[in-house]
């Protein structure tokens, strides 16, 4: 019985090394490897315009809408409210504004986190410190991937850390119509693995018109951790302002006085 079992198993070896080999196709796949979540700006099928915190510190400017118009082209910036930092924002005929009723069409992104109100989409411009942003990203067009009402474009702002913003500064700026803006930052990082950065603004102005006047308060601080291959970072922004817009007037009475309020 053992004897016949292993001639069968011989017999059906030797049977199988006779047939021919069989001949596979060779099939070349060609995949792309889907976009991660940091990626670089030339590799996005659109004009990003970019900047970085030296520019925004060269520009002088108020804060980021103020940038943005100096800077950026198709940028525009209307002011309602009569209001520094109360401005719309046109960007290819979709508007940033904290004015309700207008075709709000721009995604704001403070380190990830939509900033958009979520009634109307508006924006307070006022919540993101000058003082706070390492980097600006503005991508237009509609893109899926900004959330909903990303129409016109979106914008994505990188605040600072203390590992790339060691050290401590100051300034001290004064202009017309009482205008004093002051601010303050520190950053500092520990063993490779720490680093907090903190910054405060005060502004404070008259106004060019009668009782227009603007007070603003900016606190920001960041506390990062470090790990290998992960990095987590918590933020934190305090922000208060007395901000006063009295709006358009007619002409007619412009011609009287063009710093006047008719409304008072």
């Amino acid at each position: 019985m053992r004897s016949s079992l292993c001639l069968a198993v011989c017999l059906g070896a030797a049977g199988a090394q006779a047939q021919p080999a069989a001949q596979i196709e060779v099939i070349d796949v060609v995949g792309a490897t889907p976009l991660g979540g940091a990626i670089d700006t030339d590799r996005i099928a659109a004009n990003v315009l970019t900047a970085s915190a030296a520019e925004l510190r060269e520009q002088g400017a108020l804060d980021l809408a103020d940038f943005m118009k100096r800077s950026m082209g198709s940028v525009f910036v209307n002011e309602a409210q009569s209001n520094p930092l109360q401005p719309d924002v046109q960007y290819r005929g979709f508007v940033g504004s904290p004015l309700l009723g207008l075709p709000q069409g721009l995604a704001i992104y403070q380190d990830g986190v939509r900033i958009n109100e979520p009634f109307g989409d508006t924006v307070n411009w006022a919540l993101i410190p000058e003082s706070a942003i390492d980097s600006l990203y503005l991508v237009p067009g509609s893109n899926p991937l900004f959330g909903l009402n990303a129409l016109g474009g979106s914008i994505a702002v990188r605040t600072k850390d203390g590992f790339a913003h060691e050290g401590a500064s100051a300034e001290l700026t004064a202009g017309s119509f009482g205008r004093i803006q002051a601010q303050a930052e520190t950053g500092a990082s520990f063993s490779d693995e720490l680093g907090y950065f903190v910054t405060a603004s005060l502004l404070e102005e008259d106004g060019w018109r009668d009782y227009s006047p603007t007070d603003a308060q900016q606190i920001f601080g960041k506390l990062t951790w470090l790990g290998e291959d992960s990095r987590l970072d918590v933020g934190l922004t305090r922000v208060g302002t007395d901000l006063v817009g009295n709006g358009a007037a007619p002409e007619d009475l412009l011609e009287l006085d063009r710093e006047a309020i008719f409304t008072r």
